[in-house]
């Protein structure tokens, strides 16, 4: 089965780091060269209407994209297409990337993954920010997106395949811990497993030259051979230690 991983990116915390980033830029570029004001006033992005509807319209469009580099990530049940694998959605506060992964995606990367595409949002506001302003300033924050691309895609490690859970039992009970057979003569030695166990259960014979045993649909069959005492041990294949012992005394003549 699949599991849904859930991204939470707080709209608020994007825009004000995007602020933050081109503030810094602008106050460097006036302690650079002061006759540079009017610029890096202008490129600061700020509180005006219009700066944080350009910020917005950024910030839904870096989401979209990065829900298209997530494409090769998500897994679908057969039933569902792959937009259906991969939504987001947003109360005016958060935007929620839910992501339908395979059962074996490590979850321990979720909050690694979250904060990176948080980043990566973060940095593509500044790389469409720049791209009309400053053209070095683009480039290097288009190096930024391609980082951490790269970065969130790392946490797309999977977990080692888990062992298929094979219901062998866990306990044997033998009806009888001693038979007595006359030589040529068999009797039968059965024993009953947990609920629902597969039976793996096999049987040893200490002194072949004494008896024969094989398996029946009631248990195993223990015929004699030749006068003496020895033992059969019924033991489970994929557990040595679950173990009966059956003592056989075999009489007669010979």
């Amino acid at each position: 089965m699949t599991q849904t991983v859930t991204l939470q990116i707080i709209k608020s915390l994007v825009i004000e780091s995007v602020k933050n980033e081109t503030f810094k830029r602008g106050q460097y570029d006036k302690a650079i060269d002061p006759k540079a004001a009017t610029a890096a006033y202008h490129e600061q992005a700020g509180d005006e209407a219009y700066h944080e509807r350009i910020l917005e319209r950024s910030l839904y469009a870096s989401v979209e994209e990065l829900k298209s580099h997530l494409y090769d990530y998500i897994s679908t049940d057969g039933f569902t297409t792959a937009d259906n694998s991969i939504s987001s959605s947003d109360d005016g506060t958060v935007i929620t990337v839910a992501l339908t992964v395979s059962p074996r995606f490590n979850k321990a990367y979720t909050q690694s993954l979250a904060r990176l595409a948080s980043k990566y949002i973060e940095d593509d506001i500044l790389l469409l920010w720049w791209t009309p302003l400053n053209e070095k300033q683009a480039a290097l924050y288009g190096q930024f997106v391609e980082r951490d691309l790269q970065a969130i895609k790392r946490c797309f490690n999977k977990t080692a395949p888990v062992a298929p859970t094979v219901p062998y039992t866990t306990s044997l009970e033998v009806t009888g811990t001693t038979i007595e057979l006359e030589i040529g003569e068999e009797d039968t030695v059965t024993y009953s497993l947990s609920d629902g166990a597969v039976d793996d259960i096999e049987v040893r014979i200490e002194d072949r030259t004494l008896i024969d045993a094989g398996r029946s649909e009631q248990g195993f069959t223990v015929r004699g051979k030749r006068r003496g005492h020895t033992y059969i041990e019924l033991y489970s294949r994929h557990d040595p230690e679950l173990a009966a012992v059956v003592q056989v005394f075999v009489t007669g003549r010979e």
